[in-house]
């Protein structure tokens, strides 16, 4: 064997992304909450960067202001009511009790042995969020060393507890608590919960007035009760956060033109601190604080360079996209095109990864309402009224409109509907109708048909 060391130059093209780049490309990537989150973030970490989120509060000095006036005129009764005094109730600060909380209070009202308070608690930190006990009884007797006689006791206390059906086993048993707590005794209404819940779920009302020998109005009376009750009752008492969606771009009408702007509400203002951008400057500084101003600074120059980025990238696509759909913006959903990303990358003379991140998580307020840019992207099927063809969404509509003007007694099958939408010149095969009904949530014509 001959070995030899030798000295090769090979030539070699590489992308090499930098960390500005990566911070970038991520950021762009990134919704409105998620920004925020990461401009809050960087903020908490970044003693350069300030923050404020332009938003107004309440003014409490006014506030109390005017309602020392309105108790001193209450007697004359001429308080005056006007927007600027008026409190924003969502800005006040809520209660953050949860379900478990509200069980273990309402267990107060009960003359309960330490024992018996033990096993309820224990059974009431044991439920899911719907309010089920989903754990095996006997693991839960088991676990606490006691008998299945006050096992089942306790959970007869839980039982009875607001909001009611909580502590159930199961679907059945926490409707069937609803029934007894509402004082309703109905032999049909109660089978029907304990055997036939899946029937009524595909429609099947012939087949449970058969069933049980009634009438199809009486077997209706019966599943209307059951509709009433709530299959979820631990969510009444949910404390979950309700996120708004917020637009990124809104689209408004001027003179006759439909102009794009950026969404400027509840965003944060973003600066470099005055304080350490003057010890920059400043000769008597030391050398080792302005090393670490200096790099902090980098960072927050960064971050605010590429969150300008990120804004001046989403116009420009929502320019794009309006300017790409003008039928829709002037006359609705019917009338969107088929559009792709690759259409708007080549129109920008970007890449068409930049539009996928560009449009990720955005939204857009329209005359028409809000949507996800997303929805503007759709592939064409062929029509015979027009060389471009015709987008899903657009289809999607068309598939709505025809169900929504539907006979319920006779409901239309998905091949009636591909026929219908053949005869407007719109080419749909029924597996497609099938998959645009399915993806908007709607049933089977046999799940939408009224008796």
């Amino acid at each position: 064997m001959n070995f030899k060391n030798t000295l090769e130059l090979n030539q070699s093209q590489k992308l090499i992304l930098t960390t500005q780049l990566k911070q970038s490309l991520a950021i762009l990537n990134m919704s409105r909450l998620e920004v925020e989150e990461e401009i809050r973030k960087e903020s908490e970490s970044n003693p350069l960067l300030e923050a404020e989120k332009n938003e107004e509060g309440i003014d409490w000095e006014k506030y109390i202001k005017h309602m020392e006036s309105v108790n001193i005129r209450q007697d004359k009764n001429d308080a005056p009511y006007s927007s600027e005094n008026a409190v924003d109730f969502e800005n006040m600060i809520r209660s953050t009790s949860n379900l478990y909380d509200y069980l273990i209070d309402e267990l107060k009202y009960f003359k309960l042995t330490f024992e018996e308070k033990r096993i309820c608690r224990y059974i009431i930190d044991s439920l899911d969020e719907d309010g089920y006990l989903r754990i095996n009884d006997k693991e839960i007797y088991d676990e606490l060393r006691v008998d299945a006689s006050l096992f089942r006791r306790c959970l007869d206390i839980v039982q009875q507890l607001d909001p009611p059906g909580i502590g159930a086993r199961n679907i059945s048993e926490c409707l069937i608590l609803q029934l007894e707590r509402m004082g309703i005794s109905n032999n049909i209404v109660e089978n029907i919960i304990m055997n036939d819940l899946e029937l009524i779920g595909r429609n099947k009302l012939k087949d449970i007035a058969k069933k049980y020998k009634i009438s199809i109005e009486k077997c209706k009376e019966a599943i209307e009760i059951i509709r009433h009750l709530d299959p979820k009752p631990g969510r009444a008492c949910s404390n979950d956060k309700c996120v708004y969606v917020q637009p990124d771009v809104i689209v408004d009408k001027i003179d006759g033109k439909y102009i794009v702007h950026t969404n400027e509400k509840d965003v944060y203002n973003i600066k470099i601190n005055d304080f350490y951008r003057n010890m920059m400057t400043d000769k008597d500084s030391d050398k080792e604080a302005k090393e670490f101003i200096k790099d902090r600074l980098n960072s927050a120059a960064t971050l605010i360079k590429n969150i300008e980025s990120r804004k001046s990238t989403i116009l420009r696509i929502a320019e794009a996209i309006i300017d790409e759909q003008q039928e829709f913006i002037q006359k609705g959903e019917k009338y969107i095109k088929p559009m792709k990303m690759k259409d708007i990358a080549d129109k920008l003379e970007i890449h068409e990864s930049t539009v996928s991140r560009g449009v990720n998580g955005k939204y857009m307020l329209t005359p028409f309402g809000l949507y996800e840019f997303k929805f503007f992207f759709n592939a064409a099927l062929e029509t015979d009224n027009s060389s471009e063809g015709a987008s899903s969404a657009g289809i999607k509509r068309d598939i709505k409109d025809i169900i929504d003007r539907e006979n319920k007694k006779k409901p239309l099958s998905d091949d009636a509907i591909s026929k219908m939408l053949k005869e407007k010149g719109v080419s749909v095969a029924r597996r497609t109708v099938a998959k645009y009904r399915e993806e908007m949530g709607i049933a089977s014509s046999s799940r939408r048909k009224e008796f």
